[in-house]
């Protein structure tokens, strides 16, 4: 193959990929009206990754930041909730010396995640009204969040509130 062919090949596959999802090649995710860059979401998972015990994968990334709107709202307000002042902070203590916004909101969505794991928390007083919250959360609010998914990170399902890794069906494997 020659490298025109081989760029025009990728170029056409690129553009596939994205046509059906409404979303560019450069576009990895729309969440909340929020447009997720592949770049700043490749920048991001690095990130994450520089300071984690275990790696993560960019459509995992995007599955915490399904999460994230729906967390602040629940968290808004209350003794858990936590500011992005503190999760910055927190980030240059773990040795990440500028994280970007998204990398931010990825790590804010993890400590929520993590104090709603923690049994010390969910016996609080104070969390009883998150955890009402919680309970109230729905599947049209997760519709609500209008999430786009670039099919090459795979398909938003909020039902589940998951990102599913799968290709469409349109996608057949190269044999």
């Amino acid at each position: 193959m020659t490298r025109s062919t081989l760029t025009a090949t990728t170029l056409a596959a690129a553009l596939l990929l994205s046509a059906c999802s409404g979303l560019s090649a450069d576009e990895a995710a729309t969440i909340s009206g929020r447009t997720i860059g592949t770049a700043e979401l490749q920048e991001t998972t690095g990130q994450l990754n520089s300071i984690a015990a275990a790696p993560t994968e960019p459509a995992n990334v995007l599955n915490e930041l399904t999460r994230t709107d729906i967390l602040d709202r629940v968290m808004a307000g209350t003794a858990l909730e936590i500011t992005d002042g503190e999760v910055t902070d927190l980030l240059r203590e773990s040795g990440l010396s500028e994280p970007t916004d998204l990398t931010v909101d990825v790590a804010r969505t993890r400590q929520y995640l993590a104090l709603l794991q923690d049994p010390t928390t969910l016996q609080n007083p104070e969390a009883e009204d998150v955890l009402e919250r919680l309970n109230e959360v729905t599947e049209a609010d997760f519709e609500e969040l209008g999430v786009e998914v670039n099919p090459r990170y795979g398909t938003w399902d909020p039902a589940q509130a998951v990102v599913v890794d799968e290709a469409p069906e349109w996608i057949a494997p190269v044999e």
